[in-house]
């Protein structure tokens, strides 16, 4: 038995008649509660899963109620609010805050409220400068920062392994070339017929090179 949803309310939608479907979706005529006379469509889908359940009015009467809350005085993250602009993006109200660390800085009601925005961008300049500290206090030694030894190879490497190329040479053929860098400076391991032997020569030089300072740093972590 084919299923009516004649009638039957969905949120402020009221189902009127069914229309033409979209492809094998069914699709009914609905009237708001809100007394908009525009014609509103819902897909069955999204009437039953309660996905749509006004003509848009719910969703306007929400960012209407967050725009016009007075933010004044208001702290968020590092942000105090001081106040409005007659600035507009996407309707909302952009509001001039006073960062802690005294920057003055221009956010809209929506990154407030959201948390997407919590200071004038020190926060994460702050952040940065603790990662830089970290790397050099405790993920260095000897002047070598560790991750940069372990980190895998880049996705745009089409070898798939890290310090090994694939080279074009003059005559038509290719050969994979394997280097590998310590302490800012480029170590050339050769060429080679295969991806195999340019493996196996950069693993080498790994334990050569690389493996004596992650091995120290494990140490002074014990």
């Amino acid at each position: 038995m084919t299923l009516d949803l004649t009638g039957q309310k969905y949120g402020r939608l009221t189902v009127i008649k069914e229309v033409e479907r979209k492809g094998y979706t069914r699709r009914w005529q609905c009237k708001c509660d809100c007394g908009n006379e525009r014609v509103v469509v819902v897909t069955q889908p999204n009437l039953r899963n309660n996905h749509t359940t006004s003509c848009g009015c719910v969703r306007k009467e929400k960012a209407s109620i967050s725009n016009s809350k007075d933010l004044v005085s208001k702290r968020f993250g590092k942000l105090t609010v001081v106040q409005s602009t007659d600035k507009r993006i996407n309707r909302k109200i952009v509001w001039e805050c006073k960062c802690d660390c005294g920057e003055l800085t221009n956010v809209s009601t929506d990154k407030l409220l959201l948390g997407t925005t919590t200071s004038c961008g020190c926060a994460r300049v702050d952040a940065g400068i603790q990662v830089q500290q970290k790397l050099q206090t405790d993920l260095t030694v000897d002047g070598v920062i560790i991750p940069t030894l372990t980190r895998k190879a880049r996705i745009d490497n089409k070898t798939g392994v890290k310090g090994v190329s694939l080279v074009p040479l003059k005559n038509g053929t290719e050969k994979y070339k394997a280097m590998i860098s310590i302490k800012g400076k480029t170590i050339y391991l050769g060429r080679f017929d295969t991806l195999e032997e340019a493996k196996i020569a950069r693993k080498k030089a790994e334990e050569h090179y690389h493996k004596p300072y992650i091995d120290s740093l494990e140490d002074t972590e014990k």
